[in-house]
Parts: structure tokens; C-alpha cells; sequence
């Protein structure tokens, strides 16, 4: 399916005609099953999904985000949530990310953050916080990595690409390098390097506070 020369109308009314298909159908049939899953796929190739917050969050933004969205669509599946949809009162993008910036968004940073801790690692409010030291927190995680006290960050690599480890792909993502661009460095393919970057940081997160 290709968006490239779909205009915003044609998309709003082929989202709203899927919608409301799957409202017409029973909970648990294939008909509304089929319509919800066309509904989804048509939500995420349409390019039209906001990225709320963007430019915080750094090192984490990409897992909030992807957890975020994960969450939304198997909201739109479960239990008769597409019935809350109302075509008087918005289009499906504006309903959908309605949802992902005021609810899915910001319970994903607590998932993947944890509550009290949401501004661990996101730069635009360490700023403010005081510090002994004139160096931000955000900045102070980033020193933590490239010190690597233990040896740990430098070790912890993707199986046989001790050159993937998790230093390196962390300094690679604070730097602003793309996902593409590092897959096509080492030879290893976006899905795997993220997964294994998205591990890394929640197995290391604990480490980085007790270093901070």
C-alpha cells in the first residue's frame, strides 16, 4: 500500500469508512477483526502519526515512542474502543493522535522511565535542576557512558559485533546518528541494534542513577 500521492481527504474518508466498518460488526469477528487490522496498518503507512515531544527524551525517545504507539493500536483492538470514535466530532487521525500525545505518550515515558524519574534523561529540564557540579544531568549520563567506570557499557555487545556494543550505539544516538545510518556502519539490521539498544537502557538505568 503506497501513500505517496494520497491526498489528506482521500486518506480522512478511507479511515472513517474503516472505522466504521469495524463499529458495524460484532466483538470477536473476523469482519470487524479484518477492518480494525486494515484500519491500523492504513493509521501507521499513512506517515500521519504525530511524534509528540520531540527533541526530549534523547537516548530514550525511540522506546517511549514505540511503546506509545504499541499501546495505541492495541487500544483500537480491544474491548469496543473503536466504538468511541465519533465521525460528528473528528477525523480518525485527529481522535488517534489525540490519544497518543495526551494518554499513550505519557504513560509510555512512565513505563519506560519510571514515575518521579521522567526527567532522567531528557535535556531540556536538567537544566534547571541544581547541581554541585556546572554540568546538567543529561550531560552527566552521557560522561557516565563514556567513562564506563566498570567496563560494562564497552562489554555488553550484540552477539558477534563486539564493535556493537552498547557505548558505542549510545554514543552513535546522543551524537544524532539515524538508525539507518548505523545499521549500514556494522552490517546489522535496524530491528536487532534497536531491541538490543532498547534492553541495554532498561538493564543499565539503575547503574546510570547509582553513577549519577
Amino acid at each position: 500500500m503506497t501513500f505517496e500521492f494520497m491526498t489528506d481527504d482521500s486518506l480522512n474518508a478511507q479511515l472513517k469508512e474503516l472505522a466504521l466498518l469495524a463499529q458495524k460488526h460484532p466483538l470477536s469477528s473476523k469482519e470487524r477483526r479484518m477492518a480494525l487490522t486494515q484500519l491500523i496498518d492504513t493509521i501507521w503507512l499513512s506517515g500521519k502519526l504525530y511524534r509528540p515531544y520531540t527533541g526530549q527524551f534523547q537516548l530514550l525517545y525511540e522506546d517511549i515512542y514505540e511503546e506509545a504507539v504499541q499501546n495505541l493500536f492495541f487500544y483500537l483492538c480491544r474491548d469496543d474502543n473503536i466504538r468511541k470514535y465519533d465521525p460528528e466530532r473528528a477525523e480518525v487521525m485527529t481522535w488517534v493522535n489525540f490519544l497518543l500525545t495526551k494518554r499513550f505518550f505519557p504513560e509510555a515515558i512512565t513505563k519506560i522511565i519510571g514515575k518521579g524519574n521522567e526527567i532522567i534523561l531528557e535535556k531540556s529540564h536538567l537544566e534547571n535542576i541544581p547541581s554541585p557540579e556546572p554540568i546538567s544531568l543529561y550531560e552527566q549520563v552521557i560522561q557516565s557512558i563514556e567513562d564506563d567506570p566498570e567496563g560494562i557499557f564497552i562489554n555488553e555487545h550484540i552477539k558477534c559485533h563486539p564493535e556493537a556494543n552498547f557505548q558505542a550505539i549510545a554514543r552513535r544516538r546522543y551524537s544524532g546518528v539515524p538508525w539507518k545510518d548505523i545499521s549500514a556502519e556494522w552490517g546489522i539490521g535496524i530491528r536487532a541494534l534497536h531491541y538490543f539498544y532498547q534492553r541495554c537502557v532498561k538493564r543499565f538505568a539503575p547503574k546510570l542513577r547509582e553513577y549519577l
